[in-house]
């Protein structure tokens, strides 16, 4: 068992340039270091090359996150709305006419019909012949028809362009009958989502999939000190629900991509270290203690996450007395997943534990060190499944290194295509950059880019797939392809 209040806490601010060049080339422990608050004993052992090496990533990286994030974000701000104009005026001709003659719409970031950047490079969510025989034609009498880029309204323009689009299979329950387990695509849509507004959210789980909407969360994130953290809670129905699903979204700004390559952790009582840029997206207000950061109980004026969404499962649970709860995300919110869950277990939660059936993520980054992981292996055992597609990126890190030694655990199934997966105690190319796999990374993102041409994915999600094969870690961490791999892969184990 890991140490008690044993923390790490990296802080990139406070390096200086003599900090770079002493990483490359001194081994000197990292306790030494000025940019470093820290208590336990592996810090004070000399590091190796590797870890140097890491950290040196890290400390870039954060450096120029900090520099560009407000910019970054103004900038996918303004191209999401940009996007939403050009949809919802007919294209981008049809932009260019309507402002012209002084009619052009304005989106509403806030309406239902307004789509998320995730949602335009993601694409379509139907995208194969095979599914539409069971899904029936479109309903031209409902309010809202399918684009490459999601829902939109019938009476706004450029409705004729839209008569084309595929049948949604989102206007009938998912056909989970050729599932090993039922719920994956399910949770595989459910994190997809989490991505969309409050208002979108709403319209699609209750007139589309025919479930009940129950709350939309923000969540106040101390790390970088505004309401960051979103989820939302669904039932399978009104009354006597037997499933309640409860979605974190996931990474979704540079901040949040910052947040994910963070090394730091501090220690869960007796449990192992944990993550500690994940926990503050939950709500902790101690960056030194897990249990004066989260008490069993919550008066203060933020809403946080944690409480928020436990208190409403505590009422959903009296409601509904047989409902079993799946608790799912896709990148970031794979981590608060699991570590929501963690958190209850610190807390005796066992009216809501016994009640979870499952914990689905989806590209989930490292969230503990190996006592962690036994913990919660422990506690939930098969109910826990992580899925990893292909060499995406984020379940990589944090890189797992000596100095840090975060470890992943549980069942995992990765998938080396849309169509195939297998179960698996540990990915190939654990920290990414293994020479070894450079061919295959690029042949992949290549051969997915291939396919999404083959199969109509759509412009915009095309086109970003041809601009991240310079880069396939992230090309594999978009969520269209979990989508696809949930739906129609054959998994082997």
């Amino acid at each position: 068992m890991a140490s008690e209040k044993e923390y790490m806490i990296l802080r990139p601010n406070r390096a200086r340039v003599w900090d770079f060049v002493t990483l490359v080339f001194s081994s000197k422990s990292l306790s030494k270091y000025d940019f470093v608050d820290t208590n336990t004993q592996a810090s004070k052992s000399p590091m190796n090359i590797t870890s140097r090496l890491f950290i040196l990533i890290f400390l870039f990286y954060s450096i120029i996150c900090s520099l560009t994030s407000g910019v970054g974000n103004k900038f996918k701000s303004w191209l999401e709305y940009f996007l939403n104009n050009v949809l919802i005026n007919g294209g981008l001709f049809g932009l260019i006419k309507n402002t012209i003659k002084g009619s052009s719409r304005r989106p509403d970031p806030n309406a239902s019909y307004f789509r998320s950047m995730h949602s335009f490079v993601s694409g379509e969510v139907e995208d194969e012949k095979k599914l539409e025989s069971h899904l029936g034609q479109p309903d031209h009498e409902a309010s809202y028809f399918q684009s490459e880029h999601g829902l939109v309204p019938n009476d706004l323009p450029g409705q004729k362009m839209l008569l084309h689009a595929k049948p949604n299979f989102l206007r009938s329950k998912l056909d989970t009958s050729v599932q090993e387990d039922g719920h994956l695509e399910l949770a595989a849509f459910a994190s997809k989502l989490a991505y969309e507004n409050q208002a979108h959210i709403k319209d699609i789980v209750n007139s589309h999939l025919k479930m009940d909407f129950v709350e939309f969360f923000k969540g106040w994130n101390l790390y970088v000190k505004a309401y960051t953290t979103k989820a939302f809670i669904c039932c399978d129905k009104r009354e006597d629900a037997e499933l309640i699903i409860v979605s974190f979204r996931g990474t979704d700004s540079i901040a949040d991509w910052r947040c994910n390559l963070n090394l730091s952790f501090i220690s869960m009582a007796n449990m192992g270290k944990v993550h500690l840029g994940f926990m503050t997206a939950l709500g902790l207000q101690d960056t030194y203690d897990t249990e004066i950061g989260f008490p069993k109980e919550y008066n203060g004026n933020k809403q946080l996450a944690y409480y928020s969404i436990r208190e409403v499962l505590r009422g959903l649970l009296k409601k509904h007395k047989n409902a079993k709860i799946l608790v799912t995300g896709h990148s970031l919110g794979g981590a608060l997943s699991i570590l929501y869950t963690s958190l209850l277990v610190m807390h005796e939660e066992h009216d809501i534990l016994k009640r979870i059936s499952g914990v689905m993520t989806f590209g989930q980054p490292r969230v503990g060190d190996a006592c962690f992981g036994e913990a919660m292996v422990s506690i939930l055992g098969k109910k826990y499944t992580r899925m990893v597609y292909r060499h995406d990126i984020v379940p990589r890190i944090p890189f797992e290194i000596p100095v840090i030694d975060f470890k992943h655990f549980g069942t995992c199934i990765s998938y080396n295509s849309w169509y195939y997966g297998k179960n698996v105690s540990e990915v190939p190319n654990r920290n990414y950059f293994n020479v070894l796999y450079i061919l295959v990374k690029f042949w992949g993102a290549i051969e997915d880019f291939l396919r999404a041409i083959w199969v109509g994915e759509g412009f915009i999600a095309t086109l970003n797939r041809l601009i991240w094969i310079i880069f396939p870690g992230v090309a594999f961490h978009n969520t269209k392809n979990y989508v696809n791999a949930s739906k129609k892969a054959k998994i082997t184990y």
